[in-house]
């Protein structure tokens, strides 16, 4: 399906095996090729996102010392 919003061109070279795989895997998700090239694109976009998140709240975490080492019980120091 033809998005409005792109406004970019792409010329892209690959192998016969890389392109192969990329019209099989089109095939499996009823896609162009481009739309793959766009959704793997968007899926690891998304997932750098979601680590940076992930790190940002560890150090969160980390800076109030409330990390919980693995600790199970809920009322740890009567707090609960």
């Amino acid at each position: 399906m033809y998005e409005k919003n792109l406004k970019e061109d792409l010329r892209l070279r690959l192998s016969t095996d890389d392109m192969n795989f990329l019209r099989d895997l089109s095939e499996k998700r009823s896609a162009s090729v481009s739309e793959v090239i766009r959704s793997i694109i968007g899926e690891y976009r998304r997932s750098l996102e979601t680590l940076e998140a992930l790190k940002g709240m560890m150090e969160i975490a980390k800076k109030e010392g409330k990390l919980s080492h693995g600790d199970t019980k809920t009322d740890i120091n009567n707090k609960l």
